[in-house]
This record gives C-alpha cells, structure tokens and sequence, in this order.
C-alpha cells in the first residue's frame, strides 16, 4: 500500500511490530517454556528503546493531533493510545517475569498495528495539514 512519505518511517517500524507479534504467538504455540520466558525477556529488554519510543513518537505528533479533531479518527486516536497503555502494562509485567501476557501482547500488537495502518494512517493523511504531516517526519525521521 503507497503510504504518504511522511509516514514511511512508522511503517517500517509496523512491520517490525508484525513480525514481534508473529513470534509471540508462534512462541506459544510451539509449547518451549525456555523460549517463550527468553521471548519475555528480551520484549521487556527492547520495550523502552524500540516499542516505547514508537509508542511515545505516535502519542507526540499523531494522537496529539487526532485529539483535536472530530469524528472516526479522534475515537480511533484515543482507543489506540488505551492499546499502547495496555501493552506498556503488559510489558512491565514480562520486565518483572510475568509472561502470563504473551499471548496478548502478541494479539494485542498484531490487531493495534494493522489497525493504524489499515484505517488510522489512512485517515491521517487525509485529515492533517501539510505542517502537521511534516511534524511527523521530523520526530520519527522519515
């Protein structure tokens, strides 16, 4: 799918996040209890660097955004931010050895990320300005 330019660095992190999810989930079903807490371990090691900071760039420059404005893309903004609270809190608790929510985490990832580029980014591109657009390049480097 073309993507606004824009836009183009989130996606690539999207696809990283596909790719996480599929292991989560690929994880559980392969039944490896050492797998599957080594998977916990290292989501709670990356959470802050990779998955936080993407969560963090988003709420900055795009939920911001979508707040202000009415309709689909503001309820949309605002579901998807409670998404990203609940994955902080599923990772905190892998951080402290919990892999109780592995499972979904992975759904949860998976559902999230096709959901902002399914219907969200869709809706960004169309709603935001050109300054708007332009404050996401510079925050996520696109």
């Amino acid at each position: 799918m073309k993507r606004a330019s824009e836009l183009a660095a989130l996606s690539r992190e999207h696809h990283h996040s596909l790719r996480l999810a599929k292991r989560c989930l690929d994880t559980l079903a392969s039944g490896d209890e050492k797998a599957l807490r080594a998977l916990c371990r290292e989501i709670a090691a990356d959470f802050d660097t990779t998955w936080e900071r993407h969560f963090a760039d988003e709420e900055a420059v795009i939920f911001s955004v979508t707040d202000t404005l009415d309709g689909e893309i503001r309820e949309l903004g605002r579901r998807l931010v409670a998404e990203h609270d609940r994955m902080r809190e599923l990772a905190r608790r892998m951080a402290q050895g919990d892999c109780s929510g592995l499972e979904s985490f992975g759904r949860l990832l998976r559902d999230h990320t096709r959901l902002e580029e399914r219907r969200l980014f869709p809706l960004v591109e169309r709603s935001f300005t050109p300054e708007q657009l332009a404050a996401v390049a510079r925050r996520t480097g696109a």
